[in-house]
């Protein structure tokens, strides 16, 4: 269920919201909300494939955080070097844990219910 609630949120707002938008919010929108999506879609893929593969999902600030830097670091560093569309943007990594921080704190809350 998150996985579809982020795919309609990133639709959103690069059918709707990045062309109402202007200044430092479309800034925003633009640079950062995809990273910031990315981070909590990625946490979701990862649980989702270990607990299909019946192995306990990263519940841990420290490994979400070592898991998401990674991820993050590879697009930022990585990335730029075979793409060249591809900037390294430092702030981006942020906008990754950020999103993958709310999201284990999501499923920290659910499974808490």
């Amino acid at each position: 269920m998150p996985t579809v609630v982020i795919a309609a949120v990133y639709f959103c707002n690069r059918l709707w919201l990045l062309p109402h938008t202007s200044g430092m919010s479309h800034r925003l929108l633009a640079w950062y909300l995809g990273d910031f999506l990315a981070g909590a879609l990625m946490l979701c893929i990862l649980n989702g494939s270990l607990a299909m593969g019946n192995r306990p999902a990263l519940k841990g600030i420290l490994p979400v955080s070592v898991f998401l830097a990674g991820c993050g670091l590879f697009w930022e560093v990585v990335t730029p070097l075979y793409l060249s569309r591809s900037v390294s943007d430092p702030w981006d990594v942020a906008a990754v844990w950020l999103g993958g921080m709310g999201m284990l704190a999501f499923f920290s809350i659910m499974e808490h219910r």
